[in-house]
């Protein structure tokens, strides 16, 4: 690893520590939808968590976004900078802190981005039934009957419908190429403001894509990599 002292672009990496053939990428990124909170999981999946996910029935509290094309998280913090009568220097005072997600994803077959967005969710309105996804969806946050439908069956395309204005929970997990878990994160309380759908008459597939505002992002502690320090090799 180069240092101030060592630094020579013909001898040294700017970063040291990294092995050949181990990196990640979106092939070993996975996104899954649950319940609002993190703590809506219970304590089977924060111990199944902690275990690297080992218990089967407890990782599936969170179902995964399959046919997932392209995301994006950004977080914006508010800066306040207080300048002084008498000097040219400033200080910098931080806010509030706010993030968002944008996904797009392919209507293959199956649940539409909505639904499965809403996968942990289960209501009855009337005769009509709108079952989790999830097997065992655990502990909501709020148990709310639907007036207005979203849709039905494996398509939720009415965003008008009431079912959300209820939040829900959106988990981001990273593997390396060796499928060693390096990273995973919950942002809870999650929202959709805006969803789109559309095909053209010389398109092949239907894509659907959403903004998503969330209130908190929230660390998950599995086991990792070591943190990679730069001590191994040039």
């Amino acid at each position: 690893m180069a240092t101030l002292s060592n630094w020579s672009p013909y001898d040294e990496y700017v970063q040291g520590g990294m092995v050949d053939g181990q990196f990640m990428s979106a092939a070993y990124t996975l996104l899954a939808a649950g319940p609002p909170r993190l703590a809506n999981m219970g304590g089977d999946f924060l111990t199944a968590a902690a275990g690297g996910f080992a218990d089967a029935a407890a990782s599936q509290l969170a179902f995964p976004i399959g046919l997932c094309q392209n995301w994006s998280l950004g977080q914006n913090m508010n800066i306040s900078r207080v300048f002084e009568i008498g000097s040219v220097r400033s200080y910098f005072i931080p806010g509030r802190t706010m993030g968002q997600v944008s996904l797009s994803r392919v209507m293959y077959h199956g649940p539409s981005l909505l639904r499965v967005l809403y996968a942990h969710y289960s209501d009855i309105l009337g005769s009509t039934i709108f079952p989790s996804i999830i097997a065992s969806p655990g502990a909501l946050a709020n148990v709310h009957d639907v007036v207005i439908p979203p849709g039905y069956g494996n398509v939720f395309l009415n965003l008008a419908s009431d079912l959300f204005s209820q939040p829900f929970g959106l988990m981001m997990m990273f593997k390396d190429s060796n499928e060693d878990t390096v990273s995973a994160s919950y942002l809870e309380s999650c929202y959709v403001p805006n969803h789109n759908i559309g095909v053209d008459a010389m398109g092949v597939v239907i894509q659907e894509s959403a903004g998503i505002q969330y209130e908190r992002l929230v660390p998950v502690n599995v086991p990792a990599l070591d943190l990679i320090t730069g001590i191994l090799g040039g």
